[in-house]
């Protein structure tokens, strides 16, 4: 008997309020369309369904343009942990695998999407994130400005989304609606084995009005 194709759902986090940016950056125009619209595009095209957490007044507004292909969009909450639990809230209870992904990285690739599926389906895995090689030295320092180690940088990743776990392992390390920078270290923190698979250079974080301009001109291509 054949094995049934994985429920892949896809959170896309687009609930931020875009204090450090100025301005609700996850609606900048990129080539004709929304930031978030270009994460949900791609996101709709390897997922069972997409849930897409808005800020609270776009969720509560009738005019408010639904990006195409979302199967459901849910307000937000004051955190980024809080906004996932809300995604995860509405992401059907038969799901085998849930990507979460940040709006503000509009151009992963389906390829990459596939690729943390694909890992997170290895044995005992609980997720699969992508991480870019750091080209900087980095050091540790203390609440003084002191350097307290060099870590190894042939040790250490930058970490992208889309994130993909399993979605027993998500749903049970937010349980206890802990806060975190990202949805890996909520699992990690809850004894879930993560996996890294190479990142991608052009997933790059819109976070202040120069990266902003640097979208506008890659999306021009």
């Amino acid at each position: 008997m054949a094995t049934p194709p994985a429920s892949i759902w896809t959170i896309i986090v687009a609930a931020g309020s875009g204090q450090r940016f100025g301005g609700l950056k996850q609606f900048s125009e990129l080539g004709g369309r929304r930031m978030v619209d270009w994460a949900v595009e791609t996101a709709a095209g390897v997922s069972s369904g997409v849930v897409v957490v808005v800020p609270a007044e776009q969720a509560n507004d009738p005019s408010f343009s639904v990006p195409r292909g979302a199967s459901v969009t849910v307000a937000g909450g004051s955190t980024r942990s809080e906004s996932v639990r809300r995604g995860l809230a509405v992401v059907p209870a038969d799901a085998d695998v849930i990507c979460v992904h940040d709006a503000a990285r509009p151009f992963a690739t389906a390829a990459l999407f596939e690729a943390v599926v694909r890992a997170a389906g290895g044995d005992g895995v609980a997720a699969a994130i992508p991480g870019i090689e750091v080209a900087d030295t980095v050091k540790v320092v203390d609440a003084q400005g002191r350097v307290v180690s060099t870590p190894d940088r042939a040790t250490l990743r930058a970490v992208q989304t889309p994130q993909a776990f399993r979605a027993a392992a998500l749903r049970a390390a937010h349980a206890a609606s802990p806060e975190a920078t990202d949805d890996a270290a909520v699992v990690e923190a809850n004894g879930g084995y993560v996996v890294v698979v190479p990142g991608e250079a052009d997933n790059r974080k819109i976070t202040g009005p120069d990266d902003l301009v640097w979208a506008k001109n890659r999306s021009a291509r």
